[in-house]
């Protein structure tokens, strides 16, 4: 009997400004095939490929996929598959901001808060365990004044969490999503927060379903007590390690403190991010009519963000950057010493200082 050759298997690559076209990928590992495979793809070929032979994957197979880097549901910060949260105090419009997340996603819109989605289904599930249906279909009309109904029809609620793991299991073999948003997590998860071992427990089957389906858990959570007297920091989370240990990604939403319609947006922790980008908030600024919030496009300090002005890492910030102006260097030269992303958060660090009555302190080394 004839030995049948093995049939060569076909992967989509994406080429920049070129359209999609197929290439064949033999059974054996072979490189040259991956140029302009997006990442997510060619680590699914990978697997397929260790799966079929029954081997394992090695170092070098990964290496030489050239992936450069983690792909994004919301570019630079939410990635595309795993686990991730965003928490708050009360009051600071999480469940507001998730739900114009959703709608931003299945309506089609190329932004989330000006950074870029990336969306393949256009599909969102949203487990809503504090707003039950009346609530939502009003809050919802408020943030969709400009968007028509079949829009939405995208965007699935559940409203019981009975048997949710399974139940979210069905809907996403049934229909893929891109994100799964689960508002609260206290709710859902309804033991003690301070059990670290059994929320970890509670958690894998998300990690498992996340990477089953190629999609993202968003996990609505809320900050501790009198945390707002501190910076915005991944400790600020209740339940402590055991539930942020498996967030790639941690979001603290939090209320500027001179604004009421303004909020500061601060990623503080991120997997796969320049640190640059976990030192500062991004400001959003609220709008009561439409119940939506816009990216002004300031960044502003953590330490900025403490209640206590006299913080020793805000004060310490400031004598740093004192000592570097007195040393000859220009606001942006400043800002990339001391780990912020432009000279306007240096023009704030020296404003509050001042106003504090730092610049009068003697510091080592410098002259006031």
């Amino acid at each position: 009997m004839e030995k049948q050759e093995p049939t060569p298997q076909i992967i989509n690559t994406i080429s920049e400004g070129k359209d999609t076209e197929n290439k064949e990928v033999q059974p054996n590992f072979d490189t040259s095939k991956f140029a302009g495979v997006i990442a997510n793809e060619i680590i699914d070929h990978i697997a397929d490929i260790a799966t079929e032979s029954n081997s394992e994957i090695t170092g070098e197979q990964l290496l030489l996929s050239e992936i450069k880097e983690i792909p994004t549901l919301v570019s630079p910060f939410l990635q595309q598959t795993g686990l991730a949260c965003l928490a708050g105090s009360s009051d600071t419009g999480k469940s507001t901001i998730l739900r114009q997340l959703a709608i931003s996603i299945v309506s089609g819109k190329n932004e989330f808060l000006g950074f870029p989605i990336n969306a393949r289904h256009r599909s969102v599930i949203y487990v809503s365990t504090e707003d039950l249906e009346r609530e939502t279909a009003f809050l919802l009309s408020r943030q969709t004044q400009s968007i028509k109904a079949e829009q939405l029809a995208n965007l699935r609620f559940i409203f019981s969490i009975e048997g949710l793991l399974k139940e979210l299991d069905t809907r996403l073999d049934r229909k893929p999503a891109d994100l799964v948003i689960i508002d609260c997590f206290s709710d859902a998860y309804g033991g003690d927060l301070k059990d670290t071992q059994k929320i970890r427990s509670y958690l894998h089957p998300f990690q498992e379903l996340a990477g089953k389906y190629d999609c993202l858990f968003l996990f609505l959570h809320h900050t501790g007590k009198r945390t707002e007297n501190l910076e915005p920091s991944k400790n600020n989370l209740l339940s402590g390690q055991g539930f942020e240990a498996k967030m790639r990604l941690v979001i603290e939403l939090r209320a500027d403190q001179f604004d009421p319609m303004q909020r500061h947006f601060c990623i503080v922790k991120g997997n796969y991010l320049p640190a640059n980008i976990k030192k500062e908030s991004y400001l959003l600024s609220f709008d009561e009519n439409t119940f939506l919030f816009e990216n002004s496009g300031e960044r502003v300090p953590f330490e900025m963000l403490v209640k206590n002005p006299n913080s020793d890492n805000r004060k310490e910030k400031f004598f740093q950057a004192l000592k570097l102006q007195n040393e000859g260097l220009n606001y942006d030269q400043i800002a990339k010493k001391i780990g912020y992303s432009n000279k306007g958060s240096v023009s704030k660090l020296f404003t509050a200082g001042k106003s504090l009555g730092w610049d009068t302190e003697h510091i080592s080394g410098v002259s006031i």
